[in-house]
């Protein structure tokens, strides 16, 4: 299989790049948007008998059976890749280990990743990772369901934003919306977020204590309840038994923020606290000001934590970016320096 990407200033002329260069039969893979200038990426795939593909009947029949067979991949030898085919793993293996390096990934998970990226068979550096990034994770994103959502997280991670920016996607989605606060630790917070939603005309209310917050549950009706919490220190029980009386009292989904470029062993343990109090998706935030993003694929390996959508700017008016597997790769291959492009091997580029 053959796995290109294109971009293009709109999504009419990446679908014609793709029609021109793979045909009709290309199957697209992923679409991303991106927000500084607009362009539009679309990776897409197509199966290929050229030479240099899958070439032997043993290699082609392993291929068939991972893709349309379990959720297993197939081992492609390396031999079936053709000549230069050492040199090519050995380049494709030194790329991703260092970008995961880099990043802070642990050396386990990167181990992992990147031997299924090498399995995946595909001559894409960014193409192979998302393979490998869509069979270790989950990516959700953003349900858009009804259900109250209660946001959690330690301290100064972007919780009272986040609450923002969700109450802001329910008013442009024309829904009922109601956003309470229980974060009566920090005056400053409390004010931040009651003007912010004064501005979005979304009603905003104080609860004091747990029987407080079941109170205005049952007083919401049908609108989508947003609930912000104190910042806790995740390692102290009191505190904990605090949240978790919270979390029972609004029957709310526990969704966990956390910020990128912390330490990765520090992210996991974390990670796996706020697990037990009933998180199972999380929302990383503040991708716009950090570099490396390893602690957050710890935190998620870590305590089986889904990706939710990503924050990736201070400004409300900015929301989510939408997170999957593709635009995670692009993250974990793009140029330090630069902070755009994404690594290619020799092969990909060619």
């Amino acid at each position: 299989m053959r796995l290109k990407t294109f971009s293009a200033i709109s999504m009419a002329e990446a679908m014609d790049m793709v029609r021109s260069q793979l045909g009709e039969d290309a199957i697209i893979v992923s679409t991303h948007q991106n927000r500084a200038d607009g362009h539009v990426e679309i990776t897409a795939a197509i199966d290929s008998d050229s030479e240099d593909d899958y070439a032997t009947p043993e290699a082609r029949a392993l291929r068939e059976t991972a893709r349309y067979g379990a959720n297993a991949r197939g081992y492609v030898p390396a031999e079936d890749f053709g000549p230069g085919a050492d040199e090519y793993a050995q380049e494709f293996s030194e790329l991703l280990q260092g970008a995961l390096a880099w990043h802070g990934v642990p050396a386990r998970l990167a181990d992992r990743l990147i031997q299924h990226a090498l399995n995946v068979g595909l001559d894409d550096a960014p193409g192979a990772l998302a393979e490998a990034l869509d069979e270790a994770f989950r990516f959700p994103g953003l349900s858009s369901d009804n259900r109250p959502m209660l946001v959690i997280g330690p301290a100064g991670c972007g919780k009272s934003v986040a609450v923002a920016k969700l109450a802001a996607r329910s008013v442009l989605d024309q829904r009922a919306v109601q956003v309470i606060s229980c974060d009566l630790s920090r005056a400053a917070a409390g004010e931040q977020l009651a003007a912010l939603c004064r501005v979005m005309s979304v009603p905003f209310v104080e609860a004091g204590d747990a029987q407080e917050l079941q109170a205005l549950m049952a007083q919401a009706g049908d609108a989508k309840v947003i609930i912000d919490t104190a910042g806790i220190n995740p390692y102290r029980q009191k505190e904990r038994d605090s949240l978790q009386a919270l979390i029972r009292a609004s029957g709310a989904e526990p969704m966990l923020v956390l910020s990128a470029g912390g330490d990765a062993g520090e992210a996991a343990d974390i990670a796996r606290v706020f697990a037990t109090l009933g998180a199972r998706r999380f929302m990383p935030t503040r991708l716009d000001a950090t570099r490396r993003i390893g602690g957050l694929l710890a935190a998620a390996d870590a305590a089986g934590l889904a990706f939710a959508d990503a924050g990736c700017s201070p400004f409300v008016g900015k929301g989510f970016e939408r997170l999957d597997p593709l635009q995670l790769a692009h993250w974990l291959l793009r140029d330090p320096d630069t902070g755009v492009g994404a690594h290619q091997t020799s092969k990909a580029a060619e």
